[in-house]
């Protein structure tokens, strides 16, 4: 059995995070994960003013960097998997979980917060072959997405800092047939890995965890 984490922050990069990648990674490997997926933010909050005055390649390098960072970080003790978080500038506060992400799509995107469209990230994820979760949908202050247009929600968000609404979320994503994932949203160093989801198979890249996602061939952490 192999656990993978889906909503994972730090603080290379989220703001609201304060978990070093080292601090992390010890504490996946003492809880038994095999895989985490780097899911930092991108939001009005995530990058340094001077690269907010720069441009899109020099905040997507500053993005890349720290996760390469995690992977040497991780490397020989865990997985670690590219995706993101990711809320607009205006126009809609929810947050999006995107799994299946490359340097190469975000490069040629350009900067997503600047979308302000739900209905647009998620047809141009789609169309190239991702996947796209709303976040703690029930959340206050969130605002439920119409369930045609993403891949699933999160159901099960293990935060002991937010009240998530899990079980509104579960009878949602019931009610509209739609992928239900768990993640623990992770940020601080004394927050416990408590999220995510079980395979019979290992998860070593992209390709293998959305063909699990799509499958359904797991179970909720």
């Amino acid at each position: 059995m192999y656990k993978t984490e889906l909503h994972c922050h730090s603080k290379h990069v989220s703001v609201c995070a304060h978990a070093s990648h080292d601090e992390i990674v010890a504490k996946y490997v003492d809880a038994g994960y095999a895989t985490i997926v780097s899911t930092e933010h991108i939001n009005p909050w995530t990058f340094p003013r001077e690269l907010e005055a720069s441009t899109w390649r020099a905040r997507l390098d500053y993005f890349m960097d720290a996760y390469r960072d995690f992977c040497r970080a991780a490397e020989g003790k865990l997985n670690v998997l590219l995706g993101a978080e990711i809320r607009f500038m205006r126009g809609n506060d929810s947050d999006y979980l995107v799994y299946g992400l490359t340097e190469d799509f975000l490069y040629e995107l350009g900067d997503p917060r600047y979308i302000n469209s739900i209905h647009t990230l998620a047809k141009l994820v789609r169309e190239h072959g991702m996947m796209i979760y709303q976040a703690h949908p029930f959340r206050p202050g969130m605002t439920v997405t119409d369930p045609r247009i993403l891949d699933g929600i999160e159901v099960a968000n293990r935060s002991p800092w937010h009240e998530s609404h899990n079980d509104i979320a579960a009878m949602w994503a019931k009610a509209n047939g739609m992928h239900g994932i768990s993640g623990t949203d992770f940020h601080d160093p004394e927050h416990v890995p408590l999220g995510g989801i079980i395979t019979d198979e290992p998860i070593s890249s992209s390709d293998e965890l959305l063909d699990v996602l799509r499958s359904d061939r797991y179970t909720l952490i």
